[in-house]
């Protein structure tokens, strides 16, 4: 809270979240990411979204035990609000942590995020900082260990029910042109303060 949000947009985010706006935390899980911002910022409004019905049980006995009530959780797919639904142009910030490479349906799932953003909205992808051809992982410092992760954990997870077993390690090549498939025009990669493990792929229509 301390370090990612104020690195955004120049600041201009954190202003934002002060005055009150609306953001959705997508593969938001147990609600850990959610809750803090929801915490640190009363004025906003919170919606987490995840498919997992026992990661948002959980989720929400976090919020009620951290007595927040700025904050939603919902059970949708992601793949699924790429068409016109009850949350289409809704937020004004949405946000992604290392989430995106486990969808079964990726490129749906970022075309979702285009949908429920509003015109003016942001949209903040944190994923692992890795090349997309294996050639440019060679000297990464943690690629064994990551390439490992993925393929015990991150690919069975995206390929269930014929996924695309997109993997951890999809590279941010990949990841710009999903994005910009999605109908992302605007796309900005920077490297986040104090995390040697992902960058921040800031995104708007």
């Amino acid at each position: 809270m301390d370090v990612f949000l104020p690195s955004v947009d120049q600041g201009r985010l954190v202003a934002a979240l002060k005055r009150g706006i609306a953001v959705c935390d997508l593969g938001c899980a147990q609600g850990v990411a959610t809750i803090l911002m929801a915490q640190a910022f009363p004025a906003s409004h919170f919606t987490g979204i995840d498919i997992s019905a026992e990661a948002l049980e959980t989720a929400r006995a976090n919020a009620r035990e951290a007595g927040v009530d700025n904050i939603v959780f919902e059970s949708r797919d992601a793949a699924e609000l790429r068409h016109p639904n009850d949350l289409s142009a809704r937020f004004d910030y949405v946000t992604a942590f290392d989430a995106i490479h486990d969808q079964t349906q990726p490129l749906e799932a970022l075309q979702g995020i285009y949908e429920i953003l509003k015109a003016d909205g942001a949209f903040s992808m944190i994923d692992i900082a890795a090349d997309s051809d294996i050639d440019g992982n060679r000297d990464h410092p943690m690629g064994a260990f990551l390439y490992t992760v993925s393929l015990m954990h991150c690919m069975p997870v995206g390929l269930v029910d014929g996924g695309a077993g997109l993997g951890m390690m999809w590279g941010r090549q990949q990841a710009e042109t999903m994005l910009a498939q999605a109908g992302f025009g605007q796309v900005t990669v920077e490297a986040i303060p104090n995390d040697p493990f992902n960058l921040h792929f800031y995104c708007k229509k």
